[in-house]
């Protein structure tokens, strides 16, 4: 079981998800925090210095998932059936950090955060290379890009479902994207003997 002040820090956290999604996070003060968990704002200050390490304290619980992900699945492109499980890993934590997301998706200072902006660019670097075959193609590599970001978008926007619907409906556009047929040559790209 968790202790006292693990526990407090833990409700300090989830209040002030709440409130940055509501106020942003410009616009929610330490005081407010306080106020809504009925404690002083040195109360709150004792647990946390200052905002940023709020932010990192309510972001942090995602990326340790995250990394628990990648330290299940590897950090390599797999068979289509180990493919199709790092997705609905990933998709798994993609919905259960929903509310992170989403306060990510509309508040451009709390996504522009130092410690969120560095895990942010650690983790899409090392998610684009999981889930592509040619690593070294520009073409796959923005490909991977957009289609995870979609992914991640789409998780922060679609609060009118449960966890069990979004869950479902995007592990189905993951497989959908992920599983689409390998491109095909250009016509310039074939040799001279295949064709015309």
């Amino acid at each position: 079981m968790a202790a006292a002040p693990e526990r407090t820090r833990d409700r300090m956290s989830r209040v002030a998800l709440e409130l940055f999604t509501a106020h942003s996070y410009e616009g929610t003060s330490i005081q407010m925090i306080a106020t809504a968990m009925g404690v002083s704002k040195a109360a709150v200050s004792y647990h946390f210095r200052t905002k940023e390490e709020l932010l990192a304290a309510v972001a942090e619980p995602a990326f340790n998932d995250l990394q628990r992900f990648f330290d299940e699945v590897g950090a390599e492109p797999g068979k289509a059936a180990q493919r199709r499980l790092a997705l609905k890993g990933y998709v798994s934590v993609l919905v259960k950090h929903r509310g992170l997301l989403a306060l990510l998706e509309q508040d451009p200072a709390a996504a522009a955060s130092p410690f969120v902006r560095e895990k942010m660019t650690h983790f899409a670097q090392r998610l684009v290379g999981l889930f592509i075959e040619d690593a070294s193609n520009p073409k796959e590599q923005v490909y991977a890009a957009v289609a995870l970001g979609g992914m991640r978008n789409a998780a922060a926007v679609f609060s009118m479902f449960s966890d069990a619907e979004l869950n479902q409906y995007l592990l189905a556009a993951a497989e959908r994207i992920f599983g689409r047929a390998a491109p095909r040559k250009s016509r310039a790209s074939r040799s001279p003997s295949s064709g015309r």
